[in-house]
């Protein structure tokens, strides 16, 4: 209950639009078995052939309650689709404020199908929050309240037998729908989130599934695990049927034991014998709002799951905070200082130790090692989406703690080292770097990259729709629009992390000198394990195992390293392998 406490509070801004749509749905409500009874009055009253004039007020009355129930009802569903939009902007809004600064963490680990589960399904789970969770609890009450006025004009005796059947069944049917349904709920939920995760594998990994010939086997798991899901709402829409159908029994319960009482009323003269149709009537009308009860319990159920779901998301810290300087900020230039910093995944074994370098305008660094020396981890903590344990980084002079992450990408592009290309135009793609850019400016970066001639010749130039991921280039000219995107955002620092994988020795080249041309007022840092043209660096980093163990030029590690021609021979080894 606490995690639908916490789910409801996001709405309270809404408080009066959802009592005024509880309200709403009350006077629908009360409009339906204002029509019904005085219908039944109207029909009994005919039918023992009273005079025109005295039925005037009751055919008033049905025309009254007719339109009231048809008008209320459209205001009343108006309102409360508007109040659920409202929430579900709200939880989308939440909940993704809640996620970015979790997802480049090292912490968080949610596969895509999940994490997409969660942010589309789970929050579209919250939509029936309110039309079918918390509004109708209101209108019962306020139901049971006017119908125990209106049967106490007839006898206390009728008020107390209605209230103790009519709140018996609204009470004890939705627990037992709920205890029934609760565990259902949960299993529909995460297995709709196993299903999603086996598409999206299957989609990502298709070609392997094909080559490897799994392609039946996966047909069969995502078979298996539909089955497993169409069988658990089977088994929802059976108990779904169980809660109408004991609904029903206690209305038609309610109903007997009224007319038990009555009719011996009937006969006494206690009671005019028209007003058993209008009792009656009245209290099948007013099950109306009984029959949506057990159906709040079931959504309650997929609810609490929904939101225990988000709010694992939610409520995990975030190791970046964005309360930090963000606006104008005075630096004294852009020149990189790293000193003694030291990280760790888990707090004890460090990945990067006692790491300490400066990059100065006009300058080139660059950083090599093998596989897992922490160089890639290094550009994590550089663009601010992991936080170091122990040292100091700053900008012009202006350290990384007192600047928000938003103003330190301002400052640094980066090339990462898995690129991700978005599903759209080629345009699209350079303009998430400048949404400013002009045509001439993208041409002119795409030419550095030695792909202008290549989009020119295409049909739709610019506009020409690469796919998904990219699909439609090839590796090589994936990375050099990565890097044209870099370039076009025109930032004082720039990081390039194995841009060159991928690439021919021509092309590789072509990007080299391309760097070496722009370095002119900006500081980059290139990390490879490629050790091509290592004479154009200013200085080098040999990066092995979270250490630097080596800097200089390229000539003086070659004359005095230990490291670094090890890397050399090493490269030329697997080049003559070759």
């Amino acid at each position: 209950m606490k995690t639908f406490l916490k789910i409801v509070s996001l709405g309270k801004d809404y408080k009066l639009w959802m009592l005024f749509a509880v309200l709403l749905g009350f006077i629908t409500v009360g409009s339906g078995i204002g029509l019904m009874m005085t219908s039944s009055y109207l029909i009994a009253k005919a039918a023992i052939q009273t005079p025109i004039y005295q039925l005037q007020v009751a055919i008033v009355g049905v025309r009254f309650f007719g339109i009231a129930r048809g008008v209320f009802r459209y205001l009343e569903r108006y309102i409360s689709h508007k109040i659920t939009f409202k929430l579900l902007a709200k939880f989308r809004v939440w909940f993704y404020k809640s996620l970015i600064p979790l997802v480049p963490s090292k912490t968080i680990d949610y596969s895509s199908g999940d994490l997409l589960t969660r942010s589309i399904e789970d929050i579209e789970s919250l939509e029936h929050i309110f039309v079918r969770v918390i509004s109708p609890p209101f209108i019962l009450v306020l139901t049971c309240g006017f119908m125990f006025v209106l049967l106490n004009q007839f006898s206390i005796t009728y008020a107390l037998i209605f209230l103790a059947i009519f709140l018996s069944s609204a009470i004890g049917i939705p627990i037992l729908t709920y205890l029934l349904s609760s565990k259902l709920g949960k299993k529909i939920i995460v297995l709709r989130t196993e299903l999603k995760n086996i598409a999206i594998d299957g989609m990502y990994g298709l070609s392997e599934l094909i080559i490897y010939q799994e392609i039946k086997n996966w047909k069969q798991k995502f078979i298996d695990k539909q089955n497993e899901l169409l069988k658990a709402e089977y088994k929802m829409n059976l108990i779904k049927g169980l809660h109408e159908s004991l609904t029903g029994l206690a209305m038609n319960l309610t109903v007997a034991a009224l007319l038990f009482v009555s009719i011996p009323d009937v006969t006494r003269g206690l009671l005019d014998g028209v007003y058993l149709a209008v009792i009656t009537i009245g209290i099948m009308a007013s099950y109306e709002i009984v029959f949506q009860i057990p159906l709040a319990f079931q959504y309650l159920s997929k609810s609490i799951e929904a939101g225990s779901r988000l709010l694992e998301i939610t409520e995990q810290k975030a190791e970046i905070t964005n309360n930090l300087v963000h606006g104008d900020v005075n630096f004294d230039g852009y020149d990189l200082k790293v000193h003694n910093v030291s990280f760790s995944y888990d707090g004890k074994a460090e990945t990067l130790e006692n790491i300490s370098f400066e990059v100065k305008e006009n300058q080139i660094l660059a950083i090599v090692g093998a596989s897992g020396a922490g160089k890639s981890t290094l550009v994590n903590i550089l663009t601010r989406l992991w936080s170091y344990n122990k040292g100091e980084i700053s900008i012009g002079g202006i350290s990384y703690s007192q600047l928000s992450s938003e103003k330190i990408r301002e400052i640094i592009s980066v090339v990462p080292q898995k690129t991700h290309l978005f599903a759209g135009t080629i345009k699209e793609n350079l303009l998430i770097a400048n949404e400013n850019a002009s045509d001439e400016e993208m041409y002119n970066v795409l030419e550095q990259v030695d792909l202008k001639n290549m989009i020119l010749n295409l049909p739709e130039k610019l506009n020409t729709h690469i796919g998904e991921f990219g699909k439609k280039l090839s590796g090589g000219e994936i990375k050099r629009l990565a890097i044209a995107r870099s370039l076009l955002r025109n930032t004082p620092i720039l990081i390039f992390d194995e841009a060159t994988s991928h690439l021919d020795n021509l092309t590789e080249g072509l990007i080299l000198s391309t760097i070496k041309r722009n370095s002119h007022g900006k500081r980059i840092i290139f990390i490879t394990h490629r050790l091509t043209r290592m004479d154009m660096f200013d200085q080098i980093l040999v990066f092995q195992n979270g250490r630097i163990v080596e800097r200089g030029s390229s000539f003086y590690l070659t004359e005095n390293g230990k490291y670094y021609p090890k890397l050399i021979r090493a490269q030329t080894q697997t080049l003559e392998a070759i």
